[in-house]
């Protein structure tokens, strides 16, 4: 078993930890600003494809009509599953293990991933084509009981391997660190030219059938764009290094990896399936509503992982955990901070938030209360999940996932037929938060990582005196801010938040990241006018 190397070293002369990285001496802070530098990026990338998928959708729903959208709906859905299978979890494993080989120098073993990589998910995403173009014609009429669907879902199929390789290719320029590959792949280029290839096909006279090839050939066109960045990020893809093979150990790591995450998508499922089983439709419609909002507030999170994730693995095979807790302590520190304000709208004004689905939906603001609490604890112990993955613990979270599906289920079955859609929320909350609550304290066991310091006080007291400070501006100019939806209220709660956290005081590293975003931002402006 390889023994890790602690490589921390201390420079006294100008007090900056170190990192060995072989040949050259990596310092923390540089790390801390690849972080808020690439989640920057990821942050603005997910915006754009966002603002870029809810065009085309108003786009699809205003020329297809209903009964058209629902059909590509339903097709996108059977290949995002499909998609979802045949990558096999092997995108995760590309991120690991070539991070490790990349920050050992070992390109013979960079190149051997990829390719196996590539080979495998190739004669998965191939096999997964062929089964839904057969059983389309089954899965419409006896599923969906659309017999239209058939002819969708046998053009969707096609799309498999392409989306399915473009995973692949995008999560090696996650390796190495290039996140702006990747949002350029997957969250610019791919729901640009989605858009602008579905435009032009309903321009030209088409409709259903135009939106389903502008999918197509958007994951063509998105699939050979990730294999160029592939190649510019590592041209010895196409040279003659003779590629180091570690397929068996790639494929076990990034099976229990697609598991664990399959189990928590089933989590996703499960409360919705029980809860149409045991309440009404309409407890259903409010329930997801609730949870959609909710699922917001993971959104500065997950825009950290893509090129955490990477870090987390290299800083673990060269057994560098002192710079490993510090990434880990200041991401989730800044996750939690950028989220609580967010979380505090949510939590105080509900009725307001859910008013906007429409006036049926206000008796859904307890269920966004209770579901905005498990999404803030998921923020506030940070990437867990992912670092246990990325130093090889993937069998913890696997475990953790199926356990977290049966406590699930079980807890729904006690609380939604008393309860309804505010039991399914207490159930999800409940399970939520201990499953989180018990990987931290492992990571704590294993790995001696602590997340707490005292800066984490200062977010807190921050919201305390922001609603603090809101309800006493409302009752001296006399609106409600927590009752129904306040621009004012919104304002108000946001603006005291940084005002109050600023007064509190920022560390060192805070604002580090403060300036990197900031020089981010000001490039992005002037790059753009």
């Amino acid at each position: 078993m390889k023994k890790f190397r602690s490589n921390c070293l201390h420079d006294c002369s100008t007090s900056t930890l170190l990192i060995d990285t072989k040949n050259a001496e990596e310092p923390i802070e540089e790390l801390i600003k690849q972080v808020a530098k690439g989640g920057t990026v990821a942050f603005g990338g997910n915006m754009i494809g966002k603002v870029a998928g809810f065009g085309l959708n108003i786009l699809l729903g205003r020329v297809l009509g209903p009964g058209g959208f629902g059909l590509y709906s339903l097709g996108t859905s059977v290949t995002g599953m499909a998609q979802s299978v045949a990558s096999l979890g092997l995108s995760k494993g590309v991120v690991r293990f070539c991070a490790i080989s990349r920050g050992e120098r070992d390109k013979p073993r960079v190149k051997g991933t990829i390719l196996a990589a590539l080979g495998v998910s190739t004669i998965s995403s191939v096999v997964a084509s062929i089964l839904l173009f057969v059983f389309a014609e089954m899965i419409a009429k006896k599923v969906f009981n659309e017999s239209e669907l058939t002819r969708v879902l046998k053009i969707f199929a096609l799309a498999v391997p392409f989306y399915v390789l473009m995973g692949i290719m995008t999560s090696f320029a996650l390796a190495f660190r290039r996140v702006m590959y990747q949002q350029q792949v997957e969250n610019l280029f791919r729901p640009l030219a989605n858009l602008i290839l579905v435009s032009i096909a309903f321009l030209l006279g088409f409709r259903l059938s135009g939106a389903v090839f502008g999918f197509l050939a958007s994951g063509v066109l998105s699939a050979c764009l990730g294999f160029y960045f592939l190649w510019k990020t590592f041209p010895e893809i196409l040279s003659a290094i003779k590629p180091i093979y570690e397929t068996r150990r790639l494929i076990r790591f990034s099976l229990q990896v697609f598991l664990a995450g399959f189990s928590y998508l089933l989590l996703n499922y499960t409360d919705r399936f029980m809860l149409g089983y045991f309440g009404e439709a309409s407890d259903i419609g409010i329930y997801a509503a609730a949870s959609n909002v909710a699922m917001l507030l993971t959104m500065i999170l997950l825009a950290l992982l893509p090129i955490v994730s990477p870090i987390t693995a290299d800083l673990y095979n060269k057994g560098n955990f002192e710079a490993l807790s510090y990434v880990f302590r200041t991401v989730t520190r800044w996750a939690f901070t950028l989220t609580l304000p967010i979380f505090l709208v949510f939590f105080f004004a509900p009725r307001g938030i859910m008013l906007v689905f429409g006036p049926e939906f206000r008796r859904g603001a307890l269920v966004l209360m209770i579901l905005s609490v498990s999404q803030l604890v998921n923020v506030g112990t940070g990437p867990v999940g992912m670092l246990l993955e990325m130093t090889g613990k993937q069998n913890i979270v696997l475990s953790a996932g199926l356990i977290l599906v049966v406590v699930n289920i079980i807890l729904n079955l006690c609380l939604i037929p008393p309860f309804g859609a505010t039991g399914a929320a207490l159930a999800t909350t409940i399970s939520i938060t201990s499953i989180f609550t018990i990987l931290l304290f492992l990571v704590y066991r294993m790995y001696k990582i602590h997340v707490y310091d005292r800066y984490f006080v200062h977010p807190i007291a921050a919201g305390t005196i922001a609603i603090m400070l809101t309800a006493i501006i409302g009752r001296i100019v006399d609106f409600t801010p927590f009752d129904d939806f306040s621009m004012v209220g919104v304002i108000c709660i946001i603006g005291f938040y940084y005002i109050a956290l600023a007064t509190l005081g920022l560390s060192k590293e805070d604002k580090l990241i403060l300036m990197v975003i900031k020089d981010k931002i000001l490039g992005f402006k002037k790059n753009f006018l």
